[in-house]
């Protein structure tokens, strides 16, 4: 149980940014799973990406962001 908190958290602060890529993710397999049974095709996997790793960069975009905000004296 250790080794899953410190997966979604981001140190030692629970990250909600991890646990919606997680389960992005889980839909992105299912959807791409569901894709190929249907169509035996395996689908262009750019957009699944973007789903799946669109909650963390955000997170990480705003973090980046504010580093460049000016300081206070």
């Amino acid at each position: 149980m250790t080794f899953l908190r410190e997966v979604f958290s981001e140190n030692g602060e629970g990250s909600a940014s991890r646990v919606m890529m997680a389960l992005h993710a889980l839909a992105g397999i299912s959807f791409v799973g569901l894709f190929f049974w249907k169509q035996h095709v395996l689908p262009e996997f750019s957009g699944v990406t973007l789903f799946v790793t669109a909650p963390y960069a955000i997170n990480k975009l705003g973090s980046a962001v504010a580093s460049f905000a000016p300081k206070a004296p």
